[in-house]
């Protein structure tokens, strides 16, 4: 039988491939798994046939790795067409715009000192982002549904439409941004309104072209992200109670761009499938304030003492975001947003004492408290199907105890020397040993109520509820400086210092990770569970060695992460003229 041939436009490695084996005739087959790859190369695909796959990501290049010139727009990658007429599926470089102005002042009033200042910082992802978070295309609002007047008085104009069937008028939900709500207004569950899909009643209608397909209409779905101008006020001031004591205070309020999970591409958008963890282009800066009270007060002419309380508030901290009742075929994709929040407060004391003879002295001692509604963007995750976390926990960071000290033993030179001598010779002359002593108290993890290998499910008491065990540890640092002078009466000095620094001194084994289910660095439990035990007689039954396995399974429980790094020594020189 003569083959049947339908020739797809976008399609171009079947011409590629037959172009390579001297043009092989169309109805001929070809064994791909017989030519040699180094033959073989991205360009002999259309953009196309590449991004259909989802198994090509690029931006600022093309999808055979050529760097990109010129400026490329977002709409280019819908519109876009190489010389050979296919499509090309152009992206530009991420290519967000920054910018920032700050003044600041100092002055006294009496015995006050004011440091003032004033920061603007200006961001603009310059990019494209999605018009509605529930939707790739326009959906009417109430007001064009009902374009001479109807609906519930309480629903808003701008509320998005759903209805029971594609071109049916019949509505039977509303949307207000986030907030659903039934026909006649009131607020409910998505839950209680839809049995399966959404169906939107969109603005195309049956018109509607798709993101997949030639045509579509970028603006209709994306639109630009909005700027975002920040301002930064700082005030300190400072002032003595006596002339032994003073007192301190500051209020400092920052933002942060987004740093991660904000850089999302058309082609993005173009693959997204149903439960997809995309990012979010459309982030906006995260907001820190920040106090601080204090006191300082001299104890003797060489000694001093700092308390000091600090409260910082966090907000629009970025966190997993699932959004779901999204029309087919999504469904439901997750996202990052602008959605946590946290306080870190705490109380600090300082010993300071400055070198008398050879030996200088500084400890501190704090404690903190650090709560949030998530540690970090991905925290969340698999937790807030149902909606944002809003509850305060101890976020993972959470170092309620922390004791640091340093300790310096130094020799002067010349008539500072005080240390001893060999044949007149200052041996320890510029030398000096240094120790830093660190022990904090164990961050908070989540216990787990049922032994899985290697982890648990289910929680046993709060989230974050256990700590890890405290670590500790000294680091110390021997040093020698010498003074070169090359150049003579009047030249310049040249500075030589050989160190050895040692870390870890005491090569101590600090936890910092432990077994969810059981809370050890060493055993997760399993194998002495009943799951472990099922296993076991498996193993046995299939006729397999069982102490084999357990070898294995011991040798795999070795977690690296969980544990300290071991004692180094670093031996080293700097120069300095």
């Amino acid at each position: 039988y003569q083959n049947g041939i339908e020739v797809n436009d976008d399609s171009k490695f079947f011409q590629s491939v037959r172009t390579l084996l001297n043009n092989t005739a169309l109805e001929e087959y070809v064994n791909v798994d017989g030519i040699d790859p180094s033959l073989l190369s991205l360009g002999m695909f259309s953009a196309r046939e590449l991004n259909d796959e989802r198994i090509v990501g690029y931006y600022g290049y093309d999808y055979t790795g050529e760097k990109l010139t010129g400026d490329i727009t977002f709409e280019d990658f819908f519109t876009s067409r190489g010389a050979d007429g296919r499509r090309d599926f152009k992206i530009g470089a991420n290519k967000p715009i920054y910018g920032s102005a700050y003044i600041q002042d100092k002055f006294a009033y009496k015995d006050i000192i004011f440091k003032i200042g004033l920061r603007m910082d200006y961001f603009d992802a310059n990019t494209k982002v999605l018009r509605d978070n529930y939707s790739l295309y326009d959906i009417k609002t109430k007001d064009d549904f009902f374009p001479n007047g109807g609906g519930p008085s309480s629903v808003p104009g701008d509320a998005k439409v759903y209805v029971a069937g594609e071109g049916s008028d019949d509505v039977i939900a509303y949307r207000d941004g986030d907030t659903w709500l039934q026909p006649n207004g009131t607020a409910t569950s998505p839950a209680l309104l839809f049995e399966s899909a959404v169906t939107p009643a969109y603005v195309a209608g049956e018109n509607l072209v798709e993101i997949r397909e030639d045509g579509f209409d970028v603006d209709g779905s994306f639109e630009d992200y909005s700027p975002q101008i920040n301002w930064m006020p700082r005030l300190a001031f400072s002032f003595p109670i006596s002339d032994e004591a003073g007192f301190f205070a500051h209020y400092d309020v920052l933002y942060q761009r987004p740093t991660s999970n904000n850089i999302q591409t058309a082609l993005n958008y173009f693959n997204l499938g149903a439960g997809d963890l995309i990012n979010n282009p459309n982030l906006k800066p995260v907001r820190t304030v920040d106090y601080e009270v204090g006191y300082k007060q001299k104890l003797t002419n060489s000694s001093a003492m700092t308390l000091s309380a600090y409260y910082r508030e966090q907000r629009d901290m970025i966190q997993r975001r699932v959004f779901s009742n999204i029309p087919s075929p999504i469904f439901q994709y997750e996202t990052y947003d602008n959605l946590d929040f946290g306080t870190v407060k705490g109380f600090s004391f300082t010993y300071d004492r400055r070198r008398v003879g050879n030996i200088k002295l500084t400890a501190t001692y704090t404690l903190q408290f650090a709560d949030g509604s998530g540690s970090d963007a991905n925290s969340s995750g698999g937790l807030n199907t149902r909606g944002p976390i809003r509850n305060l926990i101890p976020l993972s960071y959470d170092e309620r105890h922390r004791i640091t000290s340093t300790i310096d033993y130094r020799y002067g030179s010349g008539k500072k020397y005080d240390g001893p001598r060999i044949g007149g010779v200052d041996i320890f002359a510029n030398t000096g040993l240094n120790f830093i002593v660190n022990a904090v108290s164990g961050r908070p993890y989540t216990k787990r109520r049922t032994v899985q290998q290697f982890g648990g499910v289910g929680f046993e008491g709060a989230i974050n509820g256990a700590r890890l065990p405290w670590n500790a540890t000294i680091d110390a640092r021997l040093d020698k400086s010498f003074n070169l002078n090359t150049g003579g009466e009047g030249g310049r000095p040249l500075y030589f210092n050989v160190y050895l620094r040692v870390q870890n001194l005491l090569d101590t084994k600090n936890v910092y990770g432990v077994y969810s289910a059981t809370g050890s660095e060493e055993d997760d439990g399993y194998l002495i569970s009943s799951f472990g035990q099922d296993r076991l007689s498996q193993v046995s039954a299939n006729g397999q060695s069982e102490e084999v396995f357990l070898a294995q399974y011991n040798y795999r429980l070795l977690q690296p992460g969980f544990y300290s790094l071991a004692r180094r020594i670093y031996l080293g020189a700097t120069v300095n003229f």
